[in-house]
């Protein structure tokens, strides 16, 4: 409890004393202990020891000499009215002449300035005096403000009086009183600031001053205790001058005693080139990331600030961005349970990429558009030790190269024209401990092949616009179906970077040739209506040769599921890449694996019914032809099957009569016939 001394002149007014009493206890409560002095009762000698004294008057610090060992304790007592007690001055008529009464000429005195530095001037103040109220001098006033039990020194003929009562004590003096004992705690703030809103204060400024600070004060202190980092405040002495409530649980000793920074500031030599320094301590068995950052006026270094934060508070903060990174949907869909294969290439690639997956290393995925090469890369991250991590999929080509930038690697605010206010984050710094999967890599600028390099080499990056360097930890996964070597050779992709990227190549095969794949696949995309195809449907799709891949087989599947049949497109066989001017092997194998457009099974299927049909001499004509393909469950159209004869014509394979002469097979059409069957 602090021991709180007030002087008076003497006892003659015990109401105004008491009243001054009441007002500190209302607001310090039990913090303090008041003892009343009078100045006439005192010895000359008397020293009064105290943690803070209070006067009434600044006139009374010259009889306070012989009784206050430090001044710097004193404080004048100014008082307020409370703002009820007002509102009758108010309403007194402007340029009245109105007599202030009170106890004392002092009183008298801080009572008129106080209502004029209320902003109330509109009437005319004149001071009691006992002397001139006996002569008269105040015979044509008819107005009086007074306080409380002064009423009785007010001349008999006025009777328009306006009592303000007992005043108050002013915010000013709590708050420096507040100050000298150490008492700026919440209760007595909150006691303080609920006292205001009662009386009318002529120090406005400084209780808005005080406001502003306080809720400054509050924020930081809010933000500053509750923060998940331990922080302390030093000077350049290795002084601690503040340290949050985190820290002093991390470090205080088991007698109460907070730790020495000294060890730990010595870690961070000063430098002024380099403000802002991190490293990893451990600290009670428990590793804590450091960071130090320099408090400096001007060139004037005057301190720093420490900010410890705990490994496993960091990884949990990690991981619960990861998750919401997740739900914004930056993350990995497919599995390699969810790629349908029976290829021995698929299988071996699969095999191949799990055994990456294991590893952090950069892994370059190559393959024909619509081969499946994210759903390769999503595969690749979900059998990884990143798959509780973001994956984000970038496609390279689909951006602009101004735009790509930034969103690879972020901006800093005011970056660029039409810059977010605060700046972004990079998608590479969203990736963080996950993986960031480049698709058409190929098409980037060499702009960007150099930034990117410098990311694979040092695991840093930086923002545009920004001069500090980010420590990344994502993993890179890039793919192209572009003919990397060449453009290395025509000098429109880095040589350095290509290696860098390919340190684990993956290369997907195209559909045309992993054929095993496609009747698989059709399960999978047709469903039920799988069982619905024809087999020389089948046919025609296992001898179509897919440029679209994948892709393009899924397309087909769903427009069977809507139209009930395969598109026409795919029954048109184009035979034009087909020599066949010799009835060769070669050329029948050619045509048996399927490496050009055309389909087969309805190709053998004509040669078929035409050579049982036909002789050398006589041949069949279309409708005879179109008949017996139906009786074998080929339908094909008019037009399309005489496209058909015109190809096998023109190869060489079939001879077609003039008018009704009908079609017949030549010998190198049953030479092709009987290799294809």
């Amino acid at each position: 409890m602090k021991q709180v001394a007030i002087f008076y002149r003497n006892r003659e007014n015990p109401h105004a004393i008491q009243y001054i009493e009441n007002n500190f206890y209302s607001v310090l409560g039990d913090y303090i202990n008041i003892t009343n002095y009078y100045l006439d009762e005192m010895d000359d000698d008397e020293v009064i020891s105290a943690d803070a004294y209070m006067i009434c008057y600044e006139e009374m610090l010259r009889y306070m000499v012989n009784h206050v060992e430090d001044f710097s304790k004193v404080v004048v007592i100014t008082r307020n009215i409370k703002q009820k007690y007002l509102e009758s001055v108010l309403k007194i008529p402007p340029g009245t002449t109105v007599l202030v009464v009170n106890d004392s000429k002092e009183s008298v005195l801080q009572t008129m300035y106080m209502i004029y530095e209320l902003g109330i001037g509109h009437i005319k103040l004149i001071p009691y005096e006992e002397s001139l109220a006996k002569a008269g001098a105040y015979d044509y006033i008819d107005t009086a403000i007074v306080t409380c039990h002064s009423e009785a020194f007010v001349p008999k003929h006025i009777r328009n009086i306006h009592n303000i009562r007992n005043r108050e004590v002013s915010f000013e003096t709590f708050h420096k009183l507040m100050v000298i004992l150490g008492l700026e705690t919440s209760p007595v703030q909150s006691n303080l600031l609920h006292k205001v809103k009662e009386t009318m204060n002529t120090d406005a400024n400084y209780i808005n001053s005080y406001l502003s600070h306080f809720l400054i004060e509050q924020m930081l202190t809010s933000v500053v205790d509750q923060s998940s980092k331990a922080i302390v405040l030093l000077d350049n002495k290795n002084i601690i001058h503040y340290i949050n409530e985190k820290a002093y649980n991390i470090f205080q000793k088991n007698n109460g005693e907070v730790f020495s920074c000294d060890a730990v500031s010595s870690a961070f030599p000063p430098d002024t080139t380099t403000p802002t320094n991190s490293k990893i301590i451990t600290f009670n068995d428990i590793n804590y990331l450091l960071e130090k950052s320099q408090i400096s006026l001007l060139d004037e270094t005057l301190g720093c600030c420490l900010t410890f934060q705990n490994e496993a508070d960091l990884r949990e903060k990690e991981n619960s961005l990861s998750l919401q990174l997740k739900q914004k949907g930056f993350c990995a869909k497919y599995t390699f349970n969810d790629i349908i294969h029976e290829s021995e290439s698929m299988k071996q690639c699969i095999s191949i990429a799990k055994k990456a997956a294991l590893s952090d290393y950069t892994i370059l995925i190559r393959g024909d558009s619509g081969t499946g090469k994210e759903l390769l890369a999503q595969s690749i991250h979900n059998y990884s030790s990143r798959r509780n991590h973001p994956f984000i999929a970038v496609n390279c080509a689909a951006i602009p190269e101004s735009l790509l930038e930034s969103e690879l690697f972020g901006y800093e605010s005011g970056a660029f024209t039409g810059a977010r206010k605060a700046g972004k984050v990079g998608l590479f710094e969203q990736a963080q401990h996950g993986t960031i999967f480049l698709d058409e890599i190929g098409d980037i600028s060499p702009n960007l092949q150099t930034r990117l390099l410098r990311v694979l080499q040092e695991k840093e990056i930086m923002r545009v616009g920004s001069d500090k360097i980010i420590s990344t930890n994502a993993r890179v996964i890039a793919a192209t179906n572009a003919d990397l070597e060449l453009r290395i050779r025509e000098g429109r992709f880095r040589n350095d970077l290509f290696y860098r990227l390919n340190v684990i190549p993956l290369n997907i095969a195209p559909l045309k040739q992993r054929r095993d794949d496609i009747l698989p696949l059709l399960k999978v995309f047709l469903g039920k209506k799988y069982y619905d195809l024809k087999p020389y449907e089948q046919n025609t799709l296992l001898n179509y040769c897919w440029p679209g891949n994948v892709r393009e087989l899924e397309n087909v599947a769903s427009y069977y599921n809507t139209m009930g049949h395969l598109p026409e497109s795919l029954s048109h066989a184009s035979f034009s890449k087909i020599d066949t001017s010799e009835p060769s092997s070669d050329d029948t194998n050619v045509l048996k694996e399927g490496h050009v457009q055309e389909n087969i099974y309805i190709v053998r299927a004509i040669l078929k019914v035409i050579s049982q049909n036909s002789s050398l001499s006589t041949g069949i004509g279309r409708g005879s032809i179109r008949c017996r393909l139906q009786d074998m469950n080929i339908d094909i159209g008019e037009g399309v099957l005489k496209k058909y004869l015109t190809e096998l014509k023109r190869l060489g394979l079939i001879e077609v009569g003039v008018g009704r002469g009908g079609s017949h097979i030549t010998e190198k059409g049953l030479s092709v016939l009987h290799n294809i069957q």
